[in-house]
């Protein structure tokens, strides 16, 4: 993925996991699957970044999407380091 090319996600209450989206699908097609933040991620010096809110499902992203999106994707010892970074309580 190119850095700052930003596309959208929604992390569902069901075991923190998170569906990145096309640009062009709402938010709120998750909605029946308990969505419990949304907003928008892009990477920018081998860093993921959340942000925004969405405006379709009424939720913002949360502190913590960093954390339990960054396991996801590469592993719980490297959002551990973000934890710590961040200061998010695992």
């Amino acid at each position: 993925m190119m850095d700052n090319t930003k596309q959208k996600y929604v992390r569902l209450k069901d075991y923190e996991q998170f569906i990145i989206l096309l640009n062009i699908i709402e938010h709120n097609t998750f909605k029946r699957l308990n969505p419990i933040s949304a907003g928008f991620w892009y990477v920018h010096k081998d860093k993921i970044v959340w942000f925004g809110q969405s405006v379709s499902l009424k939720l913002n992203s949360k502190q913590d999407d960093i954390f339990y999106a960054t396991k996801q994707i590469y592993g719980f010892m490297v959002a551990l380091d973000l934890s710590e970074e961040f200061q998010i309580k695992v």
